[in-house]
């Protein structure tokens, strides 16, 4: 589960997944979502090579490299990675950031080392692929839970300036399970 606050509006996701394997080492996996109101998303993943063969969007199928960037869009980041389109890099680069160091915290019964970053320089100008940003107070934390090789964002705090317009918001992981 995730809770946060945007420009003063709270929200709170829960997210969740199962797996099925299909053969060794590869597996099916479908997602639950509380803002997903119908269809739902699956995957088909081989763990064997880190590999993601599809994804099923709530009844569109897409497969290759599209299929990676969905299943990395929406269980490497809970949908934050989407709003950012997949580009982590950025928000972890050293020009910008710096790397705060790794402890190891738990979220609900599940425990993993987290890495922290936060900014260089206070009011620190970030220019993107064509984006320009002023971010005046940052904090990202990602972690690897056991048993995946997936990045989860477990915490994010920006406040700042893009394209004119102010962003203000909070984003953290409030608890997670694994399930047998």
């Amino acid at each position: 589960m995730y809770s946060g606050t945007s420009s003063g509006k709270s929200e709170n996701e829960t997210f969740g997944y199962t797996t099925s394997a299909i053969s060794s080492g590869v597996y099916n996996v479908t997602v639950s979502t509380s803002d997903v109101t119908s269809g739902g998303f699956s995957f088909v993943v081989d763990t064997n090579n880190n590999t993601v063969i599809s994804a099923n969007l709530e009844g569109y199928v897409v497969t290759g490299s599209q299929a990676k960037e969905e299943f990395d869009s929406l269980m490497g980041l809970f949908g934050l990675e989407e709003y950012y389109t997949g580009e982590i890099g950025v928000f972890t680069d050293s020009t910008y950031f710096t790397n705060q160091g790794t402890s190891t915290q738990t979220f609900g019964t599940v425990s993993f080392p987290v890495t922290t970053y936060g900014l260089n320089s206070a009011n620190e100008q970030i220019n993107y692929c064509g984006v320009s940003a002023t971010i005046t107070s940052y904090t990202l934390s990602v972690g690897t839970p056991p048993g995946t090789s997936l990045l989860f964002i477990t915490q994010l705090q920006f406040s700042g300036t893009s394209q004119g317009q102010s962003e203000n918001f909070t984003f953290q992981l409030v608890s997670m399970t694994v399930q047998s």
